[in-house]
């Protein structure tokens, strides 16, 4: 029973770290127009991954260090009628320090600028729309 109450505990920590960060406002602006997904992100979102997933098993992903991105659905195959889904992963500018840091055998070697042992802080959106021969309705 002991146990089973620290396993309990510790993923209910876990789920509420993950969830603080997780949930991060994402300062970017989602255009879904015509056959385009369309993301363009805010000043303070680098590195950033958009994938649309649809009928027939249609799938595209596209990133980007900066700026925005964009997925049209007729150029890319998905021309089935259907709900898609969309999901946008970023990195801000903020830091958080990992508590537990992966040995990778690169001791203080920093890469992307950070310091070994931190990390940037995710942001995270993702919806859904409906779009009929490519076409978002």
């Amino acid at each position: 029973m002991r146990r089973l109450l620290s396993v309990w505990l510790a993923g209910a920590l876990t789920l509420a770290v993950t969830a603080a960060f997780a949930n991060k406002p994402m300062d970017a602006e989602i255009i879904l127009q015509g056959s385009e997904v369309r993301v363009n992100l805010g000043a303070d979102l680098s590195n950033a991954t958009l994938t649309i997933g649809g009928p027939n098993g249609y799938y595209a992903a596209t990133s980007s260090e900066r700026g925005s991105l964009s997925i049209d659905l007729i150029k890319t195959g998905g021309t089935a009628d259907g709900v898609y889904t969309y999901e946008v992963k970023a990195a801000t500018s903020e830091t958080i320090k990992i508590l537990n840091p992966v040995d990778n055998g690169e001791r203080g070697a920093r890469r992307g600028g950070l310091d070994a042992g931190t990390s940037y802080v995710p942001a995270y959106t993702f919806g859904s729309f409906r779009a009929s021969g490519g076409i978002i309705d």
